[in-house]
């Protein structure tokens, strides 16, 4: 399938990616904020879904949009699997450093955990070194629960962890 633009109605985005990111109000509100003056900038990156579509990219516009009770938004479609999308996640948000360390960390321990890769698998597929890759997976396995919540909460950021 060649990736598509759509218009895609919110109830039929998916956010269970979300998980693994930090949804800061404070960001959600400087998007909706930009969303009411210029309209959608950039669109949401998507895959397919059971039937909806997940949300690979964009997380924080969906939110914004839901805010500013908006029905539809400008969707890039693009035809992979759970395990590329997570790697996407990494990709799309490399550019302008957008990702918390923690929120990296949370989406290479899936990678390890559920899709059975290794540190040198994820450094292959997305062009970060192997020591980057070891440090966030050391993250997660070292940081107290009561401090994971802090961050995921947002209250501090990883820097402060």
């Amino acid at each position: 399938m060649k990736p598509t633009i759509e218009e895609v109605t919110l109830d039929k985005l998916d956010l269970s990616l979300a998980e693994m990111r930090i949804i800061n109000p404070h960001w959600v509100a400087k998007i909706q904020g930009s969303m009411w003056v210029h309209g959608q900038l950039q669109p949401v990156v998507v895959r397919p879904y059971s039937g909806s579509y997940q949300v690979i990219d964009g997380i924080k516009r969906v939110y914004a949009a839901t805010e500013l009770m908006l029905k539809r938004l400008k969707c890039y479609v693009l035809d992979v699997d759970l395990k590329q999308a997570k790697l996407l996640v990494l990709s799309y948000n490399r550019l302008h450093q957008s990702m918390e360390v923690w929120e990296e960390a949370m989406v290479l321990t899936d990678l390890a955990n559920r899709h059975g890769l290794n540190q040198q698998s994820p450094s292959k597929l997305t062009g970060y070194s192997r020591c980057w890759v070891s440090r966030r997976l050391s993250l997660i396995s070292k940081i107290d629960e009561q401090v994971a919540s802090e961050i995921k909460m947002g209250t501090i950021n990883s820097s402060q962890a």
